[in-house]
């Protein structure tokens, strides 16, 4: 399966998305590379630090977007 990440501007200091991605890739035993426009992808993990969601996904291309918050993931 090929999975990255897409960050937020992280303009929420409170909240800390390595930390998270860390999280995210200790229970899937594997790193998550940098998203990248023009790759296909099954999963994107999506790290927003509130619910604003500014993480700019136009352009990048998954079967799934798991969007997490700060609060909990949606699909």
């Amino acid at each position: 399966m090929k999975r990255a990440v897409k960050y937020c501007g992280g303009c929420n200091p409170r909240y800390d998305r390595v930390a998270l991605v860390r999280s995210i890739e200790e229970r899937l035993g594997e790193s998550l590379p940098g998203a990248k426009l023009g790759e296909a992808y099954d999963e994107i993990y999506v790290i927003c630090g509130c619910s604003s969601r500014c993480a700019d996904c136009s352009g990048l291309s998954a079967e799934r977007f798991v969007i997490y918050d700060g609060t909990a993931a949606k699909d």
